[in-house]
C-alpha cells in the first residue's frame, strides 16, 4: 500500500484531542529516507512534548480550512 497526505508531506504530531498519542504517517515513496530524523524527534515529542528541529510544516492542522469566522 502507498500512502501519502493530499499535500504529500509527512505528518508529525500529536492526535488533536489525545496528548499521549503521537502520529508519524504518509512516508511512503521516500520516507525511509529520513527515519533517523523522524525517530529522533518523535522520541522527543513523545518524551517531552518538544523537539529540536521545526515540525510545524508536518502538523495536522495545515488540513484545517481557516476563514475569516474561525478554524472549521
Amino acid at each position: 500500500m502507498y500512502t501519502l497526505t493530499p499535500d504529500e508531506d509527512f505528518i508529525i504530531d500529536l492526535h488533536p484531542n489525545y496528548s499521549n498519542v503521537a502520529i508519524a504517517a504518509g512516508f511512503s515513496g521516500h520516507g525511509f529516507k529520513f527515519s533517523s530524523a523522524v525517530g529522533q524527534a518523535l522520541s522527543q515529542l513523545i518524551l517531552s512534548g518538544q523537539y529540536d528541529i521545526d515540525l510545524s510544516p508536518f502538523s495536522l492542522n495545515r488540513f484545517t480550512k481557516h476563514d475569516e469566522k474561525g478554524i472549521y
